[in-house]
């Protein structure tokens, strides 16, 4: 039987993006007391520079910012204390399949069929509503395509923008695309890995083949740097637009 998972939400609770400033004494005493560090309670909040309450304005600040190491710690918080994430991976079998394994470490193409197969004999229906990232390149001048390879995504901004900028492809592309993938009437099974293991900070879902996918919005949010190292082991640099695209899978 087909098993269908709940929708994990990691912006139930909104990301607040802060400055901050030295404590005074009373103020680091205070937060001491609350159980915080000798060394957290050196700073306190000063002002609240942005609120993050989806995954589209997460993925906006994460092309804006490049980084925010404080942003994947909310969203592994919330992870780990979602009972619909939970229920997620208890929907998966006890032990990764090999064929998986071998997809998440290598990622090499002669991987990708049997890494299909399991997603399709073990997989889960992701819930209509769920909202994943992707960092990779969009096909100029499509708006819908079904995918021939595996499709991964991430719980996380974070992971999906450095997946785009991976082995240079920003630089080379001459942009950076990351993508907000939205479940919608799910026909496709989906494996969720486990947050274990050295490839756990990935957060990844990985879809089947056989997905559609479907451009719904592309919005110019930065100009940021892509980087590449160049033939004399150089760093080579370049200015590249950075979009965001609002994707449709199914």
């Amino acid at each position: 039987m087909n098993q269908i998972a709940r929708v994990v939400n990691v912006f139930s609770t909104p990301y607040e993006a802060w400055s901050y400033r030295q404590s005074t004494d009373e103020e680091a005493l205070s937060l001491c007391q609350k159980g915080y560090s000798l060394a957290e309670s050196f700073t306190t909040k000063d002002k609240l520079l942005e609120e993050v309450s989806n995954h589209v304005q997460a993925a906006a600040r994460m092309l804006r910012e490049g980084a925010d190491n404080a942003l994947e710690r909310h969203i592994d918080k919330a992870l780990s204390a979602s009972s619909e994430y939970r229920d997620l991976r208890n929907l998966m079998p006890s032990n990764v399949p090999q064929a998986l394994s071998a997809y998440q470490a290598e990622f090499s193409e002669a991987d990708l069929s049997a890494a299909d197969s399991a997603i399709k004999a073990i997989g889960v229906t992701m819930p209509n509503g769920q909202f994943l990232f992707h960092g990779g390149l969009w096909p100029l001048g499509v708006q819908t395509f079904t995918t021939t390879r595996p499709f991964s995504t991430s719980f996380c901004p974070q992971v999906a923008r450095r997946n785009a900028e991976w082995k240079s492809k920003a630089y080379d592309a001459g942009r950076i695309d990351l993508m907000v993938v939205h479940v919608i009437q799910p026909q496709t099974k989906a494996y969720a890995y486990s947050r274990d293991g050295d490839l756990g900070n990935e957060k990844e879902v990985v879809f089947a083949t056989g997905a559609q996918l479907t451009l719904t919005r592309e919005t110019h949010i930065a100009d940021v740097t892509a980087s590449k190292v160049g033939p004399h082991y150089e760093t080579l640099k370049r200015t590249v637009p950075a979009y965001l695209l609002e994707i449709d899978i199914s």
